[in-house]
């Protein structure tokens, strides 16, 4: 893998500055993408989106490429490398195969990335040497059926029962939310209410998921898309799943701002595949 935590740019008085690429830690990394995505992306992505099939093991080959965790430090076994790289990742990828890409895009930057900036060492160690090597298939659950961005709606609840919180209700449109028809993702960080002042800063915390949780369940599968379709999207049933209070991210209500902050990045990477689209 490349770390480009010591890299620094060209200078500008010696050579031309090239703004996607500005170290050669970067453009190495843009070589290799294009070479993986010319020699596995590309032969597979057609067939898998006609089929609305997710290619696992070729994602898990992302793994070992170090770009599952591209974000995250290298002691959580990540490559600790920084925005650009990210973004050239998902350029790259997605100029074969948008819909490859938005799961990777979900996994690396929605959960990984999230998980790296705001859970504790403890929660780090515990579950992210397994979403950075692929061997886990992770996602984030925000989105309700009648709720996106607008927090404020959301209705899922999180309620604190000794040593467990109790979650009750849905999320839909989760990417990696299922790996094939009848399979739940690994691993999720969910959004949930957790007080009711009306303040969106206060009343929403987030969880780290598991597949196996009791009251955890895959809702449907949503199928017929009219893009993206080998990128698995489902529905997450939560009926009075059980979760350790030790896996609440943070402090109660600090959701949101965490939420916030690393939808920025995830923002700039969903830029940057529709730039990889335009290509």
């Amino acid at each position: 893998s490349l770390n480009l935590t010591s890299s620094t740019p060209r200078s500008f008085s010696t050579a031309a500055y090239d703004l996607y690429n500005p170290t050669e830690e970067h453009m190495a990394l843009r070589e290799m993408l294009r070479s993986f995505v010319k020699d596995k992306v590309e032969p597979q992505a057609i067939d898998y989106n006609r089929a609305e099939k997710f290619n696992v093991d070729l994602f898990r080959e992302l793994g070992e490429l170090g770009l599952l965790g591209i974000t995250v430090p290298e002691k959580y076994g990540g490559s600790e490398m920084d925005a650009l790289a990210a973004v050239i990742a998902h350029e790259e990828l997605s100029s074969s195969d948008p819909a490859f890409c938005l799961s990777f895009l979900a996994h690396s930057m929605l959960f990984t990335n999230n998980l790296a900036r705001n859970g504790s060492d403890e929660q780090c160690a515990k579950y992210l040497p397994a979403a950075c090597s692929g061997e886990a298939i992770c996602g984030m659950a925000m989105s309700e059926p009648a709720v996106g961005t607008d927090v404020l709606g959301m209705k899922t609840t999180a309620t604190k029962v000794g040593d467990e919180y109790i979650l009750n209700g849905t999320k839909m449109w989760i990417t990696n939310g299922a790996i094939n028809d009848t399979e739940l993702g690994d691993t999720f960080l969910v959004y949930a209410r957790t007080g009711t002042s009306g303040n969106a800063r206060e009343d929403f915390s987030s969880f780290i998921v598991e597949k196996g949780f009791e009251g955890f369940s895959l809702g449907q599968r949503i199928k017929d898309k009219c893009g993206m379709r080998a990128s698995m999207t489902a529905e997450l049933v939560f009926e009075n799943c059980r979760v350790p209070a030790a896996n609440l991210i943070g402090k109660e209500g600090s959701a949101v701002i965490c939420m916030m902050r690393n939808l920025e990045i995830e923002r700039v990477t969903l830029a940057a595949m529709s730039l990889g689209i335009a290509r």
